[in-house]
């Protein structure tokens, strides 16, 4: 460790880099993505791949590994799959020398990592390869990290330029928990595309009919990965005091993962296989938002969602665990719960039973969400990667 932080050191003083002077290319390094629709960052990267080519930006995706599968045309720039194994073994660090030599190669300006590591281990990896500004970025609170980890990351985080977060909380966390100044913290909020959400009312008939969903009954939708962070089983034991009070709701799930079979289970043990829907993973969740009613968000722990965000673009009214980014979002354009309390969530989509309290919500949520459109997002990555860029004599000022 002490070679590669001599090595880093070195580099990063006595290195001169050669960029492209018209149009700087940026690579998004992430630790795999197992989907297109797999979840919140992995999409939001994909995004950020195509704001990055409108700004005039030559963007490039690497990946440490397990993402063969994705090709160009999918990612919307070239891919390079590190094929990065265990950083136990010795092939894994030579993976790690052959990405640095890519990097050197495609001449990469700008590097913004995603995930635990490529956060861990990008920054070091980019000053090898001399690369000019190295942005982290953190999308949830890191409830995870240990001590160990957590002083790997403070040594990383010399080599940041800035660290991105897309909630004030979690830059918050991020200053208390990994040491960072704040005139190294950034705030960009996921960005979502409201214009996609515009034409939900024309699916709605037939989405529901696809579910078969009566016209007087009230759909509840649950719109995450099956992992135990996202609270699905609160979901479904929230369902089940629902139901005893209130026949006319019915319940959907969108998502796969870890826990997709216990989850069955569960639904199963309560006898509520004809109550609880489960759509599967799905790249294409619009059908489903222009079906629901109301959208919950039951996770126990979150950093900004994404799933939040649609709920509140297509107008619904939404109920949410009160952690990371949550209250942030809404502020006031939904119903916040503590979490891991099926109780309370039950408790909340029961007060959601009116219509015009839907409605009320669901107007409020539609205007709030304006704060977090595509042309936001765009405008503050233009200006973050711009100003960057610029401090290094790398992109003219007046692009």
């Amino acid at each position: 460790m002490a070679t590669v932080v001599r090595q880093v050191r070195e580099v990063s003083a006595g290195v001169a880099v050669t960029v492209p002077a018209l149009k700087p290319r940026v690579l998004f390094l992430i630790d795999e993505i197992g989907g297109i629709a797999e979840g919140g960052t992995e999409r939001q990267v994909l995004q950020l791949i195509k704001l990055a080519s409108r700004l005039g930006y030559e963007p490039r995706l690497a990946v440490l590994r397990g993402t063969e599968w994705l090709t160009e045309e999918q990612a919307g720039c070239p891919v390079y799959c590190a094929g990065v194994g265990s950083l136990l073994r010795a092939s894994g660090w030579h993976s790690c020398l052959e990405l640095v030599r890519w990097m050197r190669c495609e001449r990469i300006a700008l590097v913004q990592t995603f995930f635990v590591e490529a956060n861990l281990i990008g920054p070091w990896l980019a000053r090898l390869a001399g690369v000019s500004v190295v942005i982290g970025s953190r999308r949830n609170l890191n409830e995870w990290m240990g001590p160990v980890i957590r002083q790997i990351q403070r040594l990383a985080n010399r080599f940041t330029d800035c660290i991105l977060a897309n909630s004030r909380v979690a830059a918050e966390t991020i200053r208390d928990v990994e040491g960072v100044p704040q005139s190294k913290l950034h705030v960009a909020y996921n960005g979502i595309d409201l214009a996609v959400f515009s034409r939900l009312h024309e699916l709605r008939d037939h989405a529901r009919q696809m579910l078969g969903v009566a016209e007087d009954e009230i759909l509840v939708g649950n719109i995450s990965c099956f992992r135990e962070v996202k609270g699905i089983h609160q979901f479904v034991d929230a369902a089940r005091i629902v139901l005893e009070k209130e026949p006319r709701m019915r319940f959907l799930a969108v998502g796969d993962g870890e826990q997709y079979a216990q989850v069955v289970e569960r639904i199963r043990h309560y006898g509520l296989e004809d109550r609880i829907h489960l759509a599967g993973q799905q790249t294409d969740v619009l059908p489903y938002l222009a079906a629901m009613d109301i959208g919950v968000l039951s996770s126990l722990a979150e950093g900004f969602s994404n799933s939040l965000l649609e709920y509140m673009a297509s107008g619904l009214a939404s109920v949410a665990t009160e952690v990371g980014g949550n209250r942030e979002a809404l502020e006031g354009a939904g119903i916040l719960v503590p979490p891991d309390d099926p109780e309370a969530l039950a408790e909340a989509i029961l007060e959601l039973r009116s219509a015009t309290r839907r409605q009320q919500l669901g107007q409020v949520a539609r205007q709030r969400v304006e704060r977090f459109s595509l042309a936001r997002a765009e405008k503050r990555m233009k200006e973050i990667y711009a100003g960057l860029l610029d401090a290094k004599g790398i992109l003219p000022k007046e692009n």
